[in-house]
């Protein structure tokens, strides 16, 4: 019999600084697992030709941006189990879980409608001068539409696994995932082991297989016999439309959020390609860098986002500031570690990937722009996952749609068409969207008026 004493959150009786880099390390393994899914997509795809490749990098792309308004309603679970578990109102967590799955059902009924969507959606994207690629992105994207359910279902347990302090566990299923889709692209994509050589089909049914892999063993984490005991977890019901409503609450702005700053950024490459080929090169190569640091980031975020909720629900406040604090402290740390490789060898960093001068010149101003700014960006990325966290999920939606759409684009488009700024110019306007929303964050962190959010 699993008792109380045996899931009681003890590891609060440490530092809060350990604390938050205890949860915050595995998740950030697991946030380098979802980079290495697009690695490797591409780099299967890459063996087939120029057409596969661009299709599945496109696909990708528009693919994570879509399936980010349901994964992020799914993962609120971290919230509402954050906030029962620091309560110690274990039974309570089961029903938070099951109000959370009833969403996650009505959701996948929308989920019918996307492949209609995107091959819609690839007629506007894709030019016609390049048939091929439209077919095959589409295609892509219908079969990856297959996975979203799935991914909804693990976010939800990865909510209730985090949520609880548990971030072992769901970086162990996300590396599982990544090492079942190699093997699925190697004989999906290519044709081995007697299998069809599916091409980009084959790519993504490979990571639709790895997902439904993912989900299996998150069912079993979720109802195996301790989580039903100690959680209620096996309690399945029907959540009713108010309980339903207090999920999107929380959930919907977050997915809103997360889809709109994502599309931001995607309008921001696109604008900043009108520069030429070596900016556009220069651009995608400097990201890939600071695709490292901002997964640290990242999974300090998330780990705030629990300690905070946690904290919270454990009626205990003014902890849950000194989360925040201390999480900011450690993501400056970490993302300014990273941040010093790009001050100090640029040049080394660029010419791994081009020794095009143009290119090279291009990514060092990227770079050394970005070195400057992420001890900032930390700020601005840990106190996001603070106030989620604490349910003010409409405040940080609000906040980024309005300066995204509002500030970000308009201004890096004034730039490039009207004053003819090269990419210094460029970034600069996306250094004012960031800095703009870590000051927000930071004073609407320090009122204090998201410890008074109730979530139902």
């Amino acid at each position: 019999m699993v008792t109380t004493d045996d899931i009681k959150p003890s590891y609060w009786r440490g530092d809060l600084f350990w604390q938050i880099a205890a949860l915050a390390g595995p998740l950030m393994l697991q946030n380098l697992s979802q980079t290495f899914l697009g690695v490797i997509d591409t780099y299967f795809v890459s063996r087939i030709g120029t057409d596969a490749l661009a299709a599945v990098g496109l696909g990708g792309v528009l693919y994570f941006a879509v399936t980010m308004l349901f994964r992020s309603v799914a993962n609120s679970a971290v919230v509402f189990v954050g906030r029962a578990f620091g309560e110690q109102a274990y039974a309570k967590i089961g029903d938070d879980i099951w109000r959370c799955l009833n969403m996650v059902g009505w959701l996948s009924l929308g989920v019918v409608l996307l492949p209609a969507f995107f091959g819609w959606l690839m007629h506007f994207v894709v030019p016609a001068e390049a048939p091929q690629v439209r077919l095959l992105s589409t295609a892509y994207l219908q079969i990856r539409v297959l996975e979203i359910p799935l991914v909804m279902f693990s976010a939800v347990v990865w909510g209730f696994m985090v949520g609880r302090g548990d971030s072992r566990t769901p970086m162990a299923l996300a590396w599982i995932t990544v090492l079942l889709n190699i093997l699925l692209d190697w004989m999906l994509v290519l044709g081995n082991w007697g299998a069809p050589a599916l091409g980009v089909a084959g790519a993504a049914y490979a990571t639709v297989m790895s997902n439904g892999v993912n989900a299996l063993l998150s069912a079993y984490i979720l109802w195996r016999r301790p989580s039903r005991l100690a959680f209620g977890t096996g309690r399945a019901r029907l959540a009713s439309w108010a309980e339903l409503r207090g999920v999107l609450r929380i959930g919907l702005p977050m997915g809103i959020g997360d889809f709109l700053e994502i599309a931001s950024f995607s309008a921001f490459f696109a604008l900043m390609a009108r520069l030429g080929t070596g900016v556009a090169a220069a651009n995608q190569i400097a990201l890939q860098y600071m695709s490292i640091s901002f997964t640290l980031g990242v999974g300090i975020n998330m780990a705030t986002s629990s300690l905070v909720a946690q904290y919270l629900g454990a009626k205990q406040p003014d902890e849950a500031e000194k989360v925040g604090y201390r999480a900011c402290l450690l993501a400056m740390i970490c993302m300014g570690l990273i941040g010093l490789g790009y001050l100090v060898a640029p040049e080394a960093l660029m010419g791994i990937f081009s020794d095009e001068p143009r290119v090279v010149d291009a990514g060092v101003t990227i770079l050394t722009l970005m070195a400057f700014y992420q001890i900032f960006d930390a700020v601005g990325i840990v106190l996001a996952g603070a106030l989620n966290g604490a349910g003010d999920t409409t405040f940080t939606m609000l906040v980024r749609s309005i300066l995204s759409w509002g500030m970000f684009i308009p201004l890096v488009w004034v730039l490039i068409n009207y004053a003819n700024v090269d990419v210094l110019g460029a970034w600069m306007g996306a250094l004012a969207y960031l800095g703009s929303i870590t000051i927000i964050y930071f004073f609407r962190f320090r009122s204090g008026r998201w410890k008074t959010i109730e979530l139902t």
